[in-house]
């Protein structure tokens, strides 16, 4: 006896265990033993399952928690000349979909660099329209520097003397790849995890 069969009327395509279990809750034993025993049979099955589920939906509030831990901990040890003011959350998308979304003036000049003098490598830059120097106020194509008000951050150095004296001049930073890395490596542990919940 198949579980379509089990439930009539009650038997949609595509439902979910709890489903399943509520209008398995309705069905009469068959008064046949080899029925009564398939019933309990996909009684207990159900039941396994949803415990499976349950410490899947654990495992996997976990690794959300630990996407935040891992892109926030890129982002704050970012080379960067500036205020890095980059918050990292995560963002529910769809029913089985999270997104971990880093927001703060700094994210794009982070992620991407900023400076000719540094090497053009993150993978996705162009593909983006982040090209060195091409961005922002396009002040990193300058092979000199530039100055800015506030925080030197990691290299910027402050001027000493003169009429910009106070000011901080900066060659720009290195592609820090924050997310990009985070993306790579959560894939690498969610790849795990679903290896480890459905074997």
């Amino acid at each position: 006896m198949d579980l379509k069969a089990l439930l009539g009327d009650a038997y949609k395509e595509g439902m979910t265990f709890e489903e399943i279990e509520a209008a398995l809750k309705d069905v009469q034993p068959p008064e046949d033993p080899a029925g009564a025993a398939e019933i309990t049979r996909l009684k207990t099955a159900l039941s396994k399952a949803n415990g499976e589920a349950a410490e899947y939906k654990k495992q996997l509030r976990g690794k959300q928690s630990e996407a935040e831990q891992v892109a926030s901990a890129r982002f704050q040890s970012a080379q960067y000349d500036g205020t890095n003011d980059v918050s990292v959350s995560l963002e529910v998308r769809e029913k089985n979909r999270i997104a971990v979304v880093a927001v703060g003036g700094a994210v794009l000049f982070i992620e991407f660099g900023t400076g000719v003098r540094y090497p053009d490598n993150h993978p996705e830059a162009s593909v983006n329209g982040f090209t060195r120097g091409g961005y922002g106020h396009r002040l990193g194509r300058l092979l000199q520097g530039w100055r800015y008000d506030g925080d030197p951050g990691t290299n910027g150095q402050v001027i000493q003397k003169g009429k910009h004296a106070g000011q901080v001049h900066t060659y720009g930073n290195p592609a820090n790849m924050s997310m990009y890395g985070t993306v790579r490596e959560l894939e690498q542990k969610f790849a795990e995890l679903a290896r480890r919940c459905f074997a």
